[in-house]
């Protein structure tokens, strides 16, 4: 079996990554972008978004025959005079999917990797132990409320995704709070809990974490950890509802006990 590259982003998705991985032979290549650091990995290869091509065929030079994506890349801010002559000739291409939004630009990148005869595999194949299953993971059931908070949430969601917006939103009596866009969701939590004490309802709600319909899975998967429960918590809300099988949770029993200390419910739906 050949080696896989690891392109990682930001966060500790890559390192959980290259845990479940550590069974499975010899660990993947870790290559990441210049500037970005992902947390607890060495990383063997850097390289920058204007020499792409360049490093694409370094990749199938050292026998990589699969690539898998895992952390948060942001858009990067790229240098006309370091673009290679062949990675400049994709510039369009990037700039329209750019455009385009968030899955539109990672289903460029794909194309583009996979254009090298390299194969973008997802993590759901890779290690599909970090996707939560259905049901209800805490000790809580959510309440009638926010379970159907939770449906609302998911409707609104279906709704934003033909225009690539979304993969989370917040929900409390019914009204819409948040829409998760382009900063993430740290910053979407943020923002409710900044606003909630002057508005109404103050209190309780669910937030609301799915894929996009229609989205690649090979790549942004949604994601939450730890730190994501007491941000939920100082936002007020009570509950967190995720997509079963579409959402990566890291550390989870770390998740479902910080939850559980926060009388949160956590659960997971089709």
């Amino acid at each position: 079996m050949s080696r896989i590259a690891l392109i990682a982003g930001a966060g500790d998705l890559p390192r959980a990554l290259v845990r479940a991985l550590s069974g499975q032979g010899s660990g993947p290549m870790v290559c990441a972008p210049e500037g970005v650091m992902p947390e607890g990995l060495a990383v063997d290869t850097r390289f920058r978004f204007e020499r792409l091509v360049p490093f694409l065929r370094h990749l199938g030079d050292s026998g990589i025959r699969q690539v898998v994506l895992a952390g948060a890349i942001h858009r990067p801010i790229m240098d006309p005079a370091l673009f290679d002559r062949e990675t400049a000739g994709l510039v369009p291409g990037m700039v329209a999917a750019l455009a385009g939004g968030d899955d539109a630009a990672l289903r460029w990148v794909i194309g583009v990797i996979e254009s090298f005869d390299l194969e973008v595999v997802g993590l759901s194949d890779l290690a599909p132990s970090l996707l939560v299953s259905g049901g209800v993971l805490t000790a809580r059931a959510p309440s009638v409320q926010e379970a159907a908070d939770a449906e609302r949430g998911q409707a609104i969601l279906a709704a934003m995704a033909a225009v690539d917006v979304g993969q989370g939103c917040v929900v409390a009596s019914g009204l819409c709070l948040a829409i998760e866009a382009v900063f993430g969701t740290d910053a979407m939590l943020a923002d409710v809990a900044r606003h909630r004490p002057t508005r109404t309802p103050q209190t309780g709600g669910v937030f609301v974490k799915r894929s996009k319909a229609g989205q690649d899975l090979r790549a942004d998967l949604p994601t939450i950890g730890p730190a994501t429960i007491p941000a939920a918590k100082a936002a007020g809300l009570s509950a967190i509802c995720l997509q079963a099988g579409h959402v990566l949770v890291l550390d989870r029993a770390a998740v479902v006990a910080a939850a559980d200390a926060a009388d949160m419910a956590l659960w997971a739906v089709p």
